[in-house]
């Protein structure tokens, strides 16, 4: 059979998916930096409670999201719609946030934690992820930079929002400690606003259900001939098989390990508050401006660096772009943390960006390096497992970095020190289990592919 010409396709329809998935992700900034702003004005309304206590709503929020990716998300996602999964989450997400508003007590903070999770993690956690996997192939390292990107976006605003609205923690505004609880309900409507709008107007779940090809993918060809594809094999693992091979759960382990150094981002937040409004030698002595100044620093570096990340991953590679950027974070934890409040005012903004540099890796490294250690065979419903173990991470690290808080110097710094190693640690395992995953799942594709070719030189019986 003859070759059917090329048909070149439109790739604006692809680039308008990405524009709504990162705005989509701005309300997934709630979980991932927004409610950390609030800790030092819990704190403060909680008097009675010890940090470790208060902080173990985001150990169970965590935890209930890798519960609702596993258990939830993977099971539902070849039953319903991706679409409609996404806006269900997202109206959980916002119920939780009216539970955290009137939460008096560490308990109504557990029960809030986990009703957000779980309307998380089948959502915000899975969702776009596999809509960037499904519309793209070329450039998927800078598309996912720059949905994950959405994150930072809403960061900037809670980093203003919160502190506007709550004053100063313990004392608030006009007298009202309470009044940083508005906060929440803010971020409910925002939350609701982003996902229903773009997920109406802007995203459909497959390039193929409006007649596209994923970007970057093999220029669409004549129905005959794609017809005589169907059954040509993908590279990737099954779903079955990933579980079955060791370098999914290498992955995994090493997921963890990156999530429980990025859960200090609970504990930077009123670690900062102190240092900047503590006066000397302890602290800075400055205003409460300045701390916002410090955490917009680092959301906008989260907002400039995750595409950058991306983009370093298309043409470095993933170790190289991972390499560079968490040492650029253990700098920041070795160095500018134990000793920003002696640094003067503005090289505390150059460690907010090195934050920045390694926070990145955490919504942009794991489902690249999933999806080149796995393939993409059945990527969406391995990534339902593999995304959660970073959430996991988060879960347990919370309590971890507790653990570490001297009441005497108000500082961590056993684990500040402990920090690079765990990312050192953490690059190496995951160049191993990539390297691995995709060996083993290439040489399966190359076995399938050549029992492919045999089916297809056999000739067909006249009939």
């Amino acid at each position: 059979m003859a070759d059917v010409p090329v048909t070149k396709q439109k790739t604006s329809r692809h680039w308008i998916v990405a524009i709504g998935a990162l705005i989509i992700m701005i309300g997934g900034s709630v979980p991932l930096s927004g409610l950390s702003f609030y800790n030092p004005y819990l704190f403060s309304v909680m008097p009675d409670s010890p940090q470790a206590s208060i902080l173990l709503y985001f150990t169970l929020l965590m935890l209930s999201i890798v519960v609702s990716m596993i258990f939830i998300g993977g099971p539902a996602l070849s039953k319903v719609n991706p679409r409609v999964l996404m806006i269900t989450g997202s109206i959980i997400v916002a119920a939780a946030l009216l539970i955290f508003m009137n939460a008096p007590s560490p308990f109504m903070l557990y029960v809030a934690g986990v009703v957000l999770g779980l309307g998380y993690g089948f959502s915000f956690q899975l969702i776009p992820i596999l809509w960037v996997n499904n519309w793209f192939v070329k450039r998927k390292g800078l598309v996912v930079g720059l949905v994950t990107a959405g994150t930072g976006f809403g960061g900037i605003a809670w980093s203003f929002m919160v502190p506007a609205l709550g004053g100063t923690p313990g004392i608030g505004i006009n007298g009202d400690p309470e009044s940083f609880r508005r906060g929440y309900l803010i971020m409910a409507i925002v939350v609701l606003v982003v996902v229903i709008l773009p997920v109406l107007f802007m995203i459909q779940n497959k390039p193929q259900d409006v007649g596209l090809q994923p970007y970057g993918a093999e220029e669409a060809r004549a129905d005959a001939v794609a017809a005589t594809q169907l059954d040509k094999p993908i590279p990737g693992f099954t779903y079955t098989q990933a579980l079955r091979t060791k370098w999914l759960w290498l992955i995994c382990a090493m997921s963890i390990i990156l999530g429980v150094v990025h859960s200090s981002a609970q504990i930077v937040a009123p670690y900062l508050t102190m240092r900047v409004v503590t006066e000397p030698p302890d602290g800075m002595g400055g205003p409460l401006g300045y701390y916002s100044l410090l955490m917009m620093t680092w959301t906008l570096g989260l907002i400039i660096i995750k595409p950058t990340l991306g983009v370093m991953n298309d043409k470095l590679g993933i170790l190289w772009a991972m390499g560079i950027t968490l040492s650029l974070q253990a700098v920041f934890f070795a160095i500018f943390l134990p000793n920003i409040h002696q640094m003067g005012t503005f090289i505390p903004f150059i460690g907010m960006i090195f934050m920045s540099a390694g926070m990145s890796n955490g919504t942009v490294q794991p489902p690249l390096i999933t999806a080149t250690a796995m393939g993409n065979k059945q990527f969406g419903k391995i990534w339902s497992v593999a995304g959660a173990f970073y959430t996991l991470g988060q879960a347990v690290g919370a309590p971890i970095w507790g653990a570490f808080y001297d009441p005497a110097t108000g500082s961590y710094t056993l684990g500040f020190m402990l920090a690079p190693v765990a990312l050192a640690i953490y690059v190496i395992g995951s160049g191993i289990g990539m390297r691995g995953g995709k060996k083993q799942h290439m040489d399966l594709y190359e076995q399938e592919l050549a029992e492919w070719e045999a089916k297809q030189a056999v000739p067909v019986p006249a009939s």
